[in-house]
C-alpha cells in the first residue's frame, strides 16, 4: 500500500474484511491497507480467512507481488 502510493497508484480501492473469518482480527495501524490489498485482489485469503497475525511463505508473497504487477502497477 505505502509503495503504491509513494509510486502514484490509486489506492481508493476497499475490500470487505468482514467476508472472511478473521477479518476483525486485522490490526487497527494495518486495516487500510489490508483493506486496499483486498480490494485490488492482491490478497485472497485461504479457507476464508486472511490470517493476519500468521506469516506468509515465499510462494505466498511471491503471488501476492505478482497480483500487484497484474492488478495495480498495469
Amino acid at each position: 500500500y505505502n509503495y503504491a502510493k509513494f509510486k502514484g497508484y490509486d489506492v481508493t480501492a476497499s475490500g470487505d474484511l468482514t467476508a472472511f473469518s478473521d477479518g476483525e482480527k486485522v490490526s487497527g495501524w494495518a486495516e487500510y491497507a489490508m483493506k486496499w490489498a483486498v480490494g485490488e485482489k492482491l490478497i485472497n485469503g485461504s479457507n476464508n480467512a486472511l490470517n493476519p497475525l500468521g506469516t506468509a511463505s515465499r510462494a505466498e508473497v511471491a503471488q501476492i507481488l505478482m497480483n500487484f504487477g497484474q492488478n495495480v502497477a498495469k
